[in-house]
């Protein structure tokens, strides 16, 4: 276990290391928030409640599924799709250690930083004294679970479009689906109940629904019973096994540059 630890702190230590570049993704997220934020007020200055939310909620919602989409980052796929481009994928298995599970802790040093970041962000926002809603502490925490879970879904989703480039051989396509699916159906630029009926039916079946939509909706209260965090549960193993699938398939038909 310390070797894997040893990997959360590296890989927060290369991300902090750069500290213009750092500086510049919290400006960038930050601008990112304040421009949703003051758009959608202009939206809600001519009616008090849109879609069945108020400017308070729908600001918790802003803030929150950027926090999520942030903490869902893609670092997983894209340094196991790397190490299958470059050849190094076959090196990485003969090491003393699991490359999938140094993938998970690596993956968990870039969410530590981001969760500062978001930290850093709302301390800013909360200067600017902007109305929104907060819950009590009980659904706090069932939000908590629940993003916790959503992130590791969206781990596992990541993995699997990583070991998609064994039979793509090539990452550039397979990033670009990965993440407009993301973004349309996880609820981070939008709550999936501003779809059409039809297209919000098709994107909750989907499991990217639980990584930002449903514990959001927790957090505003309009998830009251804990139905999601079992589909959630339901969701992982069903998803390790398709990894495992996917890998054996994958291990049959291994193709490698510059290795």
């Amino acid at each position: 276990m310390r070797k894997y630890l040893y990997m959360t702190r590296l890989s927060m230590m290369t991300a902090l290391q750069y500290k213009a570049f750092f500086l510049a993704n919290i400006i960038s997220l930050l601008a990112r928030i304040l421009v949703s934020l003051y758009v959608w007020q202009t939206i809600f200055f001519s009616q008090p409640e849109v879609n069945g939310y108020t400017l308070a909620s729908f600001t918790s919602y802003i803030i929150f599924a950027n926090l999520l989409a942030s903490l869902n980052s893609f670092s997983i796929g894209e340094e196991l799709s790397h190490s299958i481009l470059q050849g190094q994928i076959a090196g990485e298995f003969l090491r003393p250690y699991s490359f999938i599970v140094a993938l998970f802790f690596k993956d968990l040093g870039m969410k530590c930083v981001e969760l500062f970041k978001f930290l850093l962000i709302f301390a800013l926002i909360l200067c600017l004294q902007m109305d929104f809603y907060l819950p009590d502490i009980q659904t706090m925490l069932v939000f908590l679970i629940s993003s916790i879970l959503g992130v590791f879904i969206v781990q596992l989703l990541d993995l699997a479009f990583g070991f998609a480039t064994f039979f793509t051989v090539n990452a550039w396509g397979i990033y670009v689906l990965r993440n407009g699916l993301f973004n349309i159906a996880s609820g981070a630029l939008l709550p999936l109940s501003f779809y059409p009926d039809a297209v919000e039916k098709v994107l909750s079946f989907l499991p990217y629904n639980y990584a930002v939509n449903v514990p959001v909706t927790i957090l505003l209260g309009k998830e009251k019973d804990l139905l999601p965090l079992g589909i959630q549960l339901v969701w992982i193993p069903i998803l390790l096994l398709f990894i495992g699938v996917l890998w054996q398939q994958a291990q049959r038909r291994i193709v490698i540059f510059g290795g």
